[in-house]
């Protein structure tokens, strides 16, 4: 008997208005209760049956009216990156993995739970996100 765990690759659920909602209200709350995910989250977005976490990084040179940047700065000198993503596999948030984002854009799963597991994990290990 071939080994599944290998071959099992579950698709992101599809969520209506009111579950990304719900679940956008959810991680929020959950962020703002935490002191470090409060320093660390800018924004949360829900698409595609994900949960998106992004923090803002401080551009060097922003000072420098010659510099170029690759995307338009907030507030004059910081960059929005993907922080964290927490993949939904059903509409409660009960079945989700937390993932993080490689240098080269490869996003790598390090944990299964539900949604505040996932955000516990994100807030507890900070050397990966």
């Amino acid at each position: 008997m071939a080994d599944k765990r290998w071959s099992y690759n579950p698709k992101p659920v599809k969520l209506g208005a009111t579950d990304k909602s719900r679940l956008e209200a959810v991680v929020k709350q959950a962020a703002t209760a935490s002191p470090e995910l409060t320093q660390r989250v800018h924004r949360v977005e829900v698409k595609a049956g994900r949960i998106y976490l992004y923090r803002l990084h401080e551009q060097f040179g922003w000072d420098n009216p010659e510099a170029q940047f690759i995307k338009p700065l907030i507030e004059g000198k910081y960059a929005e990156f993907p922080m964290a993503r927490i993949t939904l596999f059903d509409t409660h948030g009960d079945r989700c993995e937390a993932a993080f984002q490689r240098h080269t854009g490869q996003w790598v799963s390090l944990y299964e739970g539900n949604v505040t597991e996932c955000l516990g994990f994100i807030e507890e290990n900070n050397q990966w996100f």
